[in-house]
């Protein structure tokens, strides 16, 4: 029986591996996984060594901050894959952490395959040296970065993305909204705050103030779609904070509140597409720590945030970030696509191509369990 080890440290990445497990599951291939991961993947048998909770940090500064812990859980994880005698990795995003035991995982002899590249082309471009040096085979998932793996000379395999195959609506909108207790005339926004602690702490706060202040103009109902890996207690202790009134639904029913939703205000991220793919017009913002951002602002080769600007090469959807994230200018970029059906509708044309643009005749998860087994089994 081969042993890998999968590191996914935030809901998206756990979403994918415990995709790429379930190939495994189904074939005759005998593995055993472990690592790093949430309850999701220890539902789907993999032996945790680390949980995800201890990896949910995000910006430069948060990261340098928790060195000596994050070296503690590189330890233990590079401890545990001696122990069994890993005969691979699988790293799932999350480059800090990851480039950083992809080295180590190399230099023990342990082949890496990294799945979902670093934004290698939004910023830190010189990380691709790392990624050539300690990185077996990457496993991509945006049409555009097979250029620069080719230019670059690194094994890589185009998968399509992930989240395409997964998004399926299975309630009617009218349905859904009766479950929610959506009155006539009212409106409903979704809050997506992100899945790390940080973003959490940093954008909720505002996300409510913005909230009230779309209150006075509209009859709305905002509900929060809180991410597996963070605490009610923490969500609530933050609205709690705001005196705003507002709902939080788990990410069970993440793409039936999205069909039932008029617009969202979410964190830029992997959201972002999963928003446009199923039609929902929204306003992308981020902000991280000060330093953090004057620190990474040197290294960015993009102008625009959101993966979903970035794919239609325009900006179709409204950005704010760091300064530019105030509760008044998400409040009237929201009363825009609340009130003039026309600026919505416009963003729902744009978001149509991108379910094509990003998929193949093969799910990602099989595309990559293929290739797995031509690595690890037949060592190809």
């Amino acid at each position: 029986m081969k042993s890998i080890l999968i590191v996914a440290a935030e809901n998206s990445a756990e979403n994918y591996g415990s995709k790429i497990i379930e190939q495994f599951e189904q074939s005759d291939r005998k593995v055993s996984f472990f690592g790093a991961g949430g309850d999701e993947l220890r539902e789907r048998g993999v032996e945790l060594i680390v949980h995800s909770r201890e990896l949910s940090i995000v910006g430069i500064v948060e990261v340098l901050s928790s060195i000596l812990r994050l070296k503690k859980i590189m330890s233990k994880i590079l401890d545990s894959c001696k122990r069994k005698k890993a005969d691979g990795a699988i790293l799932i995003d999350y480059p800090d952490f990851n480039l950083r035991l992809a080295k180590k995982l190399k230099k023990a002899g342990i082949p890496v395959y990294y799945y979902i590249s670093p934004t290698i082309w939004a910023w830190r471009y010189s990380r691709i040296k790392i990624i050539r040096k300690y990185v077996d085979h990457m496993f991509i998932i945006f049409p555009f970065e097979q250029e620069i793996y080719k230019k670059e000379i690194i094994p890589f395999t185009y998968t399509g993305h992930p989240l395409i195959p997964s998004i399926k609506i299975n309630k009617e909108r009218d349905i859904f909204r009766k479950e929610l207790n959506i009155i006539d005339g009212e409106k409903v926004l979704s809050l997506l705050p992100g899945s790390r602690l940080s973003e959490i702490e940093s954008l909720l706060p505002e996300m409510l103030s913005a909230i009230k202040i779309l209150r006075s103009q509209f009859k709305l109902k905002a509900i929060i779609l809180k991410a597996d890996n963070i605490n009610n207690e923490i969500i609530e202790k933050i609205i709690d904070s705001s005196g705003i009134e507002v709902e939080i639904i788990n990410q069970k029913n993440r793409y039936d509140l999205f069909n039932a939703s008029d617009a969202a205000l979410a964190s830029c991220g992997t959201s972002n597409l999963e928003l446009a793919v199923c039609g929902l017009p929204f306003v992308a913002v981020y902000k991280v720590n000060k330093l953090s951002y004057l620190l990474g602002k040197g290294f960015l080769k993009i102008s625009l945030y959101s993966i979903v600007n970035i794919l239609l090469k325009k900006k179709v959807v409204s950005e704010f970030i760091q300064n530019k994230f105030t509760a008044k200018n998400c409040a009237e970029a929201v009363s825009i696509l609340l009130s003039d059906q026309d600026k919505a509708d416009e963003q729902r044309r744009e978001f149509l191509g991108l379910k094509e643009m990003l998929s193949l005749k093969s799910s990602p998860s099989e595309i990559i369990f293929n290739k797995l087994v031509s690595l690890i089994f037949n060592n190809k």
